[in-house]
C-alpha cells in the first residue's frame, strides 16, 4: 500500500535471473547450431533463427521499463473500451528492475465457479475481450501476446482486467491489411 492509500502489485525482477537466461540461450544456440550441422532436415525450420528470436522476445521482458510502455500505450489505445481496465503504472516507483503498479482485485477469468457465483455474464465478457483483442490487432497494431487465464481478472460491473504486459505483438499496417484481406477471403 502506498502512503497516499493506494494498493498496488510490485513486480520485482529475480537477482541474476540475466545471467541464468544468458547460460540458457547459450545452451540453446549451441544446441541449435549442432541441429543445423548434423541434421540437414532441420535447417528447413531455421533452428538458430528461432533461438535469437526467442532472446530477442525475452530481453524486452526483461525491461520492465519496457513494459510499463507497453502498458500506458495499451491502456492509451483501449481508452474508448470502459470495460477494459489495465493497471496504472506508477512510473515514478518504477524502474528497469522493479515495476510498481495498480492492484486489480477481481475473479481470475479461469475461475468459473467464483464467476457463477458472482453473476457474471460470460458471455459478455468474451464480447468484452474480443473486441478489444481485434481492435489491438487489428486497428492498433499492439495486442498483449500473453494472453490467458493468469492474466485476465473480472472485476465488478462485468469488466475486464488485464495484466502482465512483458510480451506484446507489434502488426504494420501491410500486415494487418493482409490480415484483413485472408479473413474476408
Amino acid at each position: 500500500r502506498l502512503k497516499t492509500g493506494e494498493s498496488v502489485v510490485v513486480k520485482v525482477q529475480r537477482p541474476e535471473i540475466e545471467k541464468i537466461i544468458d547460460t540458457d540461450v547459450s545452451l540453446l544456440a549451441f544446441l541449435a547450431g549442432l541441429m543445423e550441422r548434423y541434421i540437414p532436415e532441420t535447417r528447413v525450420i531455421g533452428p538458430k533463427i528461432i533461438v535469437n528470436e526467442f532472446f530477442r522476445t525475452l530481453s524486452y521482458e526483461l525491461d520492465f521499463v519496457v513494459e510499463a510502455n507497453n502498458m500506458s500505450k495499451m491502456a492509451e489505445n483501449l481508452a474508448s473500451f470502459p470495460d477494459v481496465v489495465i493497471p496504472k503504472v506508477y512510473k515514478h516507483l518504477s524502474t528497469s528492475k522493479i515495476l510498481t503498479l495498480e492492484k486489480l482485485d477481481g475473479i481470475r477469468v479461469n475461475d468459473l465457479k467464483a464467476l457463477d457465483a458472482a453473476g457474471i455474464d460470460r458471455k459478455r465478457i468474451v464480447e468484452i475481450g474480443a473486441r478489444a483483442f481485434f481492435k489491438s490487432v487489428m486497428i492498433d497494431g499492439l495486442f498483449h501476446g500473453d494472453l490467458h487465464g493468469g492474466n485476465l481478472f473480472i472485476l465488478p460491473g462485468n469488466r475486464l482486467g488485464i495484466i502482465d504486459f512483458g510480451i506484446v505483438g507489434r502488426l504494420s499496417q501491410k500486415s494487418r491489411d493482409q490480415l484483413a484481406t485472408m479473413v474476408m477471403a
